[in-house]
């Protein structure tokens, strides 16, 4: 329900074309503006409509156009990401490796001393394990001699 635009006409106006003329004219001019505001509201509806519509589908395109930008940027950080590790992991495994090498290295040579070092003390107990046998063996020769010796006063007598 719209309102009406004119609800009077000016006096002079009105005394000018008569009462029922002034109603008529007042009737004619609402109608009119009615029909133009109608109009105008269309007009203006469609035009609000196209460029709502011009404005979403720049929006959808800037939106589009940044989504692609990101997943370029993500795949590229991705791909740097990537490539530090594995510089990083190649990097682990040599030090890795010259670690393992180095504990080797130092084991062997621990192993090789330890090694030469009970051999030394082995050949020091056989050593002596030789001098005792040695000591004992010309003790018993001694003592056989001497009971020989003895034997043979005892077995003459």
């Amino acid at each position: 329900m719209t309102m009406p635009m004119f609800h009077r006409m000016p006096r002079r106006f009105e005394e000018l074309i008569g009462n029922q003329g002034a109603d008529e004219f007042v009737g004619f001019m609402n109608t009119a503006f009615a029909a133009n505001k109608e109009n105008i509201v269309e007009i203006v509806s469609e035009r609000f409509e196209r460029r709502l519509s011009e404005e979403i589908h720049a929006f959808r395109s800037e939106i589009k156009t940044e989504i692609a930008d990101l997943r370029a940027e993500f795949k590229s950080d991705l791909a740097e990401l990537r490539s530090e590790l594995k510089g990083d992991i190649s990097n682990l495994r040599s030090e890795l490796k010259s670690e393992i090498a180095e504990l080797r290295a130092d084991f062997k040579m621990e192993l090789k001393q330890e090694i030469s070092d009970l051999r030394g003390e082995m050949n020091e107990k056989f050593a002596e394990v030789y001098k005792l046998i040695s000591s004992q063996t010309k003790w018993m020769f001694g003592a056989v001699v001497a009971l020989t010796g003895i034997f043979s006063i005892i077995v003459k007598l």
